[in-house]
């Protein structure tokens, strides 16, 4: 009979219910405990999901024997600090994005993980769209050839969330859509990449819509007594070893025809475009002297779910993870190169 992994979770916010959903869809899995520091929204979660028990301090959580696994959905500004200790006290932790709020914290995280030899998993769900996964097959097998350049991005028209919220404030998210919906963009587009070597960053970021509370979505509400004191609006010019380039650009709000979320390949043999809200892959070459344009909608996958698989089979043993502790460093030198180039008005050199 396979184990059953026990796991925790650490915070009952909104992230928390999908993952729950996804627990219960994995047989491998089941829910020891969940914490947080509203111990009646955690409450509302065990009962509706059957969690036998309850905590408002995560230590305690950590504390019990029989969970094997953490998984933590807290406010950025915690996600170091939670994982750090589940890992020093024997647990396997999966990580929601964005690692954590500084590259300085993150590196920590990932030198505590190898100290302590468990598997400390970064939730980077996109990777594991099936347009995504035939993509990554299609760069492996050399249909782009050399890729030289790439444009992604994560644009919203309406999409502060939580104004006054921790979403909003520096000290507690480390930032607006650029550590929030860019650290998706960066990840994916990078990992299709390959992960070349980051030279020199340049970036700006912008305030526009929050601060005059505009351009807000309909999650979360308004708290008249927090603050907005993080960029609305992001772009990035990032130059890699080789002469290789990527540009980003991520926004909560701003004035654009529509919602998008994108990621732009330029190879030396073919070209492509993944459109992830259509959920399709375009793809462009030639055959001879002739263009040749082709587009691929693939059968839909849970992401999450195999996110999950993948990372109770590196409990197992049985595989690695797909989303590393040294990913997550790597894209934290790149967001915080960004902030500091926006800060200081200069190109931020990366030894």
């Amino acid at each position: 009979m396979r184990k059953k992994w026990r796991f925790g979770i650490v915070g009952a916010g909104g992230i928390s219910e999908l993952h729950l959903k996804t627990l219960e869809k994995e047989p491998r899995a089941e829910v020891a405990a969940i914490s947080d520091v509203a111990v009646e929204k955690a409450r509302e979660r065990a009962e509706k999901h059957r969690i036998p028990h309850i905590y408002r301090d995560y230590r305690d959580l950590i504390r019990r024997e029989d969970v094997d696994a953490v998984l933590v959905c807290v406010p950025n500004d915690l996600h170091a600090p939670v994982a750090i200790e589940a890992l020093r006290a024997g647990k396997h932790v999966l990580c929601e994005k964005p690692m954590a709020i500084n590259g300085d914290l993150a590196r920590q995280m990932a030198e505590v993980a190898r100290e302590t030899d468990r598997v400390l998993m970064i939730g980077q769900n996109n990777r594991f769209h099936s347009e995504v996964l035939l993509l990554k097959e299609l760069i492996e097998k050399g249909k782009l050839g050399q890729i030289y350049h790439a444009k992604t991005g994560w644009i919203r028209r309406n999409g502060i969330p939580g104004w006054g919220s921790w979403f909003t404030s520096m000290e507690r998210a480390g930032g607006g859509p650029l550590i929030d919906i860019g650290v998706h963009m960066l990840d994916l587009t990078l990992w299709l990449m390959g992960f070349p070597k980051p030279l020199a960053v340049f970036g700006q970021t912008y305030g526009v819509f929050g601060p005059r509370k505009k351009g807000l979505s309909s999650y979360g509400s308004i708290d008249e007594r927090g603050v907005f004191d993080v960029e609305d609006l992001a772009v990035a010019m990032i130059r890699f070893e080789g002469g290789v380039t990527l540009t980003l650009d991520v926004s909560w709000a701003a004035y654009v025809e529509r919602d998008r979320v994108f990621v732009n390949l330029f190879g030396s043999e073919g070209g492509a475009a993944v459109d992830l809200q259509d959920r399709k892959i375009a793809l462009f070459h030639e055959e001879g002297n002739t263009p040749v344009d082709s587009v691929i909608r693939p059968a839909r996958r849970d992401d999450r779910l195999h996110l999950l698989k993948n990372f109770i089979d590196s409990m197992e043993g049985t595989a690695s993870p797909i989303c590393t502790p040294e990913h997550g460093v790597y894209i934290h030198r790149i967001l915080d190169a960004i902030y500091r180039s926006s800060r200081t008005g200069e190109l931020v050199k990366l030894d």
